[in-house]
């Protein structure tokens, strides 16, 4: 948990998700201005030191450096996904007493994303964009720890917390030259403003830090013109709100998320002696989710789907077919129990 101190040090992001339910009656227009800004940065660094050690190959070189971030971005999604506790805007709290609520979810999860082609035949094919869906799972845990304050009758868990834990498994195809598979860990908390009752919507914000192993694409080594390793921390910001009508509920989010991580490229000229470069890459986007569930007692079954945003191109003058603005889909169906 030593992460939550810089997740909370962003105070805009978190202006965004205590604004999420007052930001319903606005239109899409007003609410993109409300929003902090997709960004990336060390990419165009890690493109020019590339290019410094090879000139003549600036263009595969710029690619590379998008590929790095489209990979952090890539996986990053797969492990975070929308909600932290699957099917519920509220936190799990407690059942009597000093007892907490445990609650544990299984999702299969699916993301559709894309970059620039890495493993092809020659570096020329670094222009051609590569689209493919990611697929998984994650399984989450989360322990009322304190349930809040009840101000009125129907108005209670007002500043309850939860203590949240995943691990999530990501199957990365092979035919886009991904060696192996990726494993992440996350813990983080999630807050109570609203818990759900007759009349009103649960209301919650989340913080979160996940950390998943090296990511690799390529390997010169086995015949590939190129190829990128990156390391993977994502810091994700979730708010949610949404209502229960017995079996069945509701919630829509928002949220933001932070991929960043120690990136290497490197490009095979031909020569025998590839150009190499290697710098800290970092990007932050928004996404949007909504979910619908059906309850069994103690058990639920729920369906998420949500999109995150794209990031503005950081080279203004390239003509190749990879677009990093391009929105991202992703999905899960997740089944959890609450005890």
């Amino acid at each position: 948990m030593t992460a939550a101190p810089a997740i909370l040090g962003r105070p805009h992001a978190l202006a965004l998700c205590a604004a999420l339910p007052l930001m319903a009656p606005l239109s899409a227009s007003g609410q993109r201005a409300l929003l902090p800004k997709s960004s990336a940065q060390g990419v165009t660094e890690l493109a020019d030191q590339c290019g410094t050690a090879a000139p003549a190959l600036g263009v595969p070189c710029r690619e590379l450096a998008l590929a790095a971030m489209a990979v952090q971005q890539g996986v990053g999604l797969a492990g975070s996904l929308g909600s932290d506790i699957p099917g519920t805007p509220s936190t799990v709290g407690r059942r009597l007493g000093r007892v907490p609520r445990i609650s544990f979810s299984l999702s299969a999860l699916g993301v559709r994303t894309g970059m620039p082609r890495v493993a092809g035949q020659s570096a020329e094919e670094l222009r051609e964009q590569q689209s493919f869906s990611l697929l998984g799972l994650r399984a989450g845990a989360a322990a009322g720890v304190l349930d809040g304050f009840r101000l009125m009758p129907n108005l209670g868990g007002v500043l309850s917390l939860d203590l949240v834990a995943s691990y999530s498994y990501v199957g990365l195809p092979p035919d886009a030259g991904f060696q192996g598979s990726s494993h992440g860990f996350g813990a983080g908390a999630r807050i109570g403003l609203v818990r759900e009752s007759f009349v009103l919507p649960g209301v919650s914000l989340s913080a979160t830090r996940r950390w998943h192993g090296d990511v690799r694409v390529g390997s010169i080594e086995n015949g590939d013109p190129a190829e990128v390793a990156t390391e993977l921390t994502v810091s994700s910001l979730r708010a949610t709100a949404g209502k229960n009508w017995f079996v069945v509920g509701v919630l829509a989010g928002a949220g933001w998320d932070r991929y960043e991580g120690d990136a290497r490229i490197a490009l095979d000229p031909g020569s025998g002696s590839p150009a190499s470069a290697d710098r800290r890459v970092r990007s932050d986007r928004l996404l949007y989710f909504g979910a619908a569930w059906f309850s069994f007692l103690i058990s639920q079954l729920s369906v998420e789907v949500g999109i995150a945003e794209g990031v503005d191109d950081p080279f203004s003058d390239r003509r190749t077919a990879f677009d990093p603005a391009q929105r991202r889909w992703f999905a899960s169906a997740a089944f959890r129990v609450t005890l």
